[in-house]
């Protein structure tokens, strides 16, 4: 090309001098101008008749009619209303609903024993009813000292009850504290087996395969003995680690935590640090 020819060319015909032309490419980019500069028109004339669209549809439409009500009032009395209708005579009332009966109790009946007569009465039939003679000669075991067979009674007369109070062991049933619960102890219970139960937990493979690491948080509630009594997750980073720390935790030992110098319930937070090394 020569020297003039560069100075007129755009850009378009320096891209597309030794390039085939008539694929398209050449004629979209030599109308692009065009159609950019249309569709902006367009967008811009929508945009002012969304926006003053309604403006000036509402200066221009016809101003309603508006309608007044009227306030009819109307007296009427009492002698003009018309009499009521006549009830009808004939007409029956409806019938009573039937009533229902009561349910049926069923009830014993106290009859007074009447004696049989002295001719129906059995002679040689033995009487199971001792006579006045009979328990005349009857013991009086009230009256009589006997010998039991090795019984033992209870004399009220002889018991001491204060001395039998003393004797009784006091017997104090600790509660259980709330997991929130505020509690001072001179000393909180301190892990003995945190290394063996750490290594019981390790690393789960999935979670290590997946790039899972954090923290999980338990909180447990030691007993006057140092033992674990139940746990509740306070804090995960996902379940996959809260699990594997779950199925171990109950082997945790502690040292019991001391209050006024006996050993009390405490709940104590333990935390595992899961961290993948590079």
């Amino acid at each position: 090309m020569t020297k003039s020819k560069v100075i007129l060319a755009d850009l378009d015909d320096m891209v597309f001098e030794d390039r085939e032309r008539s694929y398209g490419a050449f004629n979209l980019r030599k109308r692009y101008p065009m159609h950019l500069t249309i569709a902006t028109i367009v967008a811009g004339v929508i945009a002012i008749v969304v926006t003053f669209g309604p403006l000036i549809a509402r200066n221009f439409a016809p101003p309603e009619e508006k309608t007044k009500m009227k306030v009819v009032t109307v007296s009427i009395n009492m002698k003009d209303l018309p009499p009521p209708p006549a009830m009808d005579e004939d007409a029956l009332p409806p019938p009573p609903p039937p009533k229902t009966p009561p349910p049926t109790v069923r009830t014993v009946a106290f009859q007074i024993p009447e004696p049989a007569p002295a001719d129906e009465i059995d002679p040689e039939e033995e009487q199971t009813i001792a006579d006045v003679d009979e328990l005349k000669e009857a013991p009086n075991i009230g009256l009589e000292d006997r010998e039991g067979a090795d019984e033992v009674f209870f004399d009220a007369d002889l018991f001491n009850f204060e001395e039998a109070e003393e004797d009784i062991p006091e017997v104090i049933v600790e509660q259980e504290p709330e997991i929130d619960e505020f509690i001072f102890a001179e000393e909180e219970p301190q892990p003995i087996n945190m290394e063996d139960v750490r290594q019981l937990i390790g690393y789960p493979d999935i979670a290590r395969e997946a790039g899972i690491q954090g923290s999980v948080v338990v909180r447990v509630l030691v007993d006057t003995k140092g033992n674990y009594s139940k746990h509740r997750i306070i804090n995960q980073v996902h379940p996959l680690l809260a699990k594997a720390v779950e199925e171990q935790i109950h082997l945790l030992r502690f040292t019991p935590a001391i209050q006024g110098g006996k050993p009390i319930q405490f709940w104590v937070n333990i935390p595992f640090n899961f961290i993948l090394l590079d």
